[in-house]
């Protein structure tokens, strides 16, 4: 199984996941344009992509999924919450296979299986995505404002994670070009995983799991860094005993996991 972050941050998100015939993508938040020049940048190319993934309706995970899944002609899976609150701004009905996966419900797709598990964020039906191949298996888990048990529970079974690592607590709240309700809001239950809280839900997996490579995403360009990320995880994970490396999703390159 291969897993590369093709662009990870508000700016767009899009993941490039490939087992044996089937490659897909989880979330199209780029062009279709960049997305096609992204995979070309990895020794891929559009016309191999089989069908895309959207885990929720904000436009840095679905910018490009209707030109792409219309100039490919492959399918496009989300769940209805998803698809009622973005169909119209960004024309979904254009796209000629929609399929609406029931979100908690894992399902066959080619050679892998995917399970939708649902999350707090912001938006209709959010959800984060496990995929197995039968001998390997991945989480990407972004854009969720807490972790909860089912989701860190199912994360126990899989040997590499894609995990939301956003803000610096610190870095937020001095930030002065922020107004006060937009930082309230990244740190809600609904917003997204702070440096800490990212940590320790990569720590809690860890110790009672089999993860064996993780990669942090979605960092925030205003009020993170990955200086700020590393320092919050190594202090976490040295205090468990824990000592798995780690590498960084980026906005503007693709990085390759697995």
């Amino acid at each position: 199984m291969q897993l590369i972050s093709l662009a990870s941050g508000s700016k767009g998100n899009s993941y490039f996941v490939c087992s044996g015939k089937t490659s897909v993508l989880i979330d199209a938040g780029l062009s279709a344009k960049q997305l096609s020049l992204r995979l070309l940048d990895v020794g891929s190319d559009a016309s191999q992509i089989n069908a895309i993934f959207i885990t929720h309706e904000h436009i840095d995970h679905i910018r490009g999924a209707r030109v792409f899944a219309k100039k490919q002609n492959i399918p496009v899976f989300m769940n209805k919450g998803c698809f009622d609150a973005a169909k119209e701004r960004y024309k979904l009905n254009e796209i000629q296979d929609i399929h609406l996966f029931n979100t908690g419900v894992p399902f066959d797709y080619q050679d892998v299986i995917i399970h939708p598990m649902s999350i707090t964020h912001d938006t209709k039906d959010p959800v984060c995505f496990t995929i197995n191949d039968g001998k390997h298996s991945l989480g990407i888990v972004t854009d969720l404002g807490k972790m909860n048990k089912l989701v860190s529970t199912k994360l126990r079974k899989v040997d590499a994670l894609v995990l939301e690592s956003n803000h610096d607590l610190d870095m937020l709240k001095n930030n002065r070009n922020y107004p006060e309700n937009i930082k309230q809001r990244i740190r809600s239950a609904h917003g997204h995983l702070s440096n800490i809280q990212s940590a320790e839900a990569a720590r809690d997996v860890i110790l009672h799991g089999k993860l064996r490579y993780l990669m942090l995403a979605h960092l925030s360009e205003n009020n993170n860094s990955e200086k700020q990320c590393k320092k919050t995880y190594l202090k976490v994970f040295k205090n468990a005993g824990i000592d798995l490396p780690f590498s960084f999703a980026k906005q503007h390159v693709p990085v390759s996991m697995l």
